[in-house]
């Protein structure tokens, strides 16, 4: 009997460890401003502590962390990263990204949409626009999908400014075809005057 407990001491032991340089290290990190090895540490050490099921919950939590701080830091390129990186987590585990998630990339979006029309690259930003309509259009908040369907209004006009408003008629043929249907809140007479602009952009051609 003696060998089973101390067997199991050492196991406890071992698990303590680990549980305490987990957390030890990610604080140190943290508090060095040093997110990106923060979230790599704790993920080296995921398979080791499979009997944390707070952990996972606390990675996610730190990926939608490291986007924030660099939108506060005005580091849009890099946030536009940690965007990535957070949505192809989410999507390798086969989640849907949270409200809060969705909300840091409605913001992260549309800075970038804004910031490529500063500079007057119109196809850019509209890209960026559509880039927040996919992640929002299905969000479970009202409000973001309400973001999402502006977006998408927003990349349609700077097509047209961009004098490609066949481009724009494209987009609403995908994004019909990824909808598998109408889009919500589009008034059918944005597409008759879209075509129409098409059709005379072409015979201008």
């Amino acid at each position: 009997m003696k060998p089973l407990v101390v067997l199991v001491a050492l196991v406890l032991g071992v698990m303590v460890a680990l549980e305490a340089a987990a957390v030890g290290g990610a604080w140190w990190l943290h508090r060095q401003g040093r997110y990106d090895d923060e979230i790599a540490w704790l993920e080296g050490l995921q398979p080791l502590l499979v009997w944390d099921r707070g952990l996972d919950a606390q990675i996610g939590k730190l990926y939608r962390g490291r986007v924030r701080h660099r939108l506060l830091a005005d580091r849009l390129d890099r946030a536009v990263i940690g965007m990535r990186a957070a949505r192809a987590r989410a999507h390798a585990r086969g989640e849907k990204p949270d409200r809060e998630l969705i909300a840091l990339g409605i913001e992260t979006y549309t800075r970038a949409a804004d910031r490529m029309e500063a500079r007057g690259r119109l196809a850019a930003a509209a890209a960026w626009d559509d880039s927040l309509f996919v992640l929002a259009v299905r969000a479970p908040e009202p409000q973001q999908r309400s973001a999402a369907i502006s977006a998408f209004l927003e990349s349609l006009d700077l097509r047209v400014r961009d004098g490609k408003p066949c481009r724009a008629v494209a987009q609403v043929e995908w994004a019909k075809r990824g909808l598998g249907g109408e889009i919500p809140g589009f008034q059918p007479s944005v597409e008759e005057d879209l075509r129409d602009r098409c059709r005379r952009s072409r015979r201008r051609g």
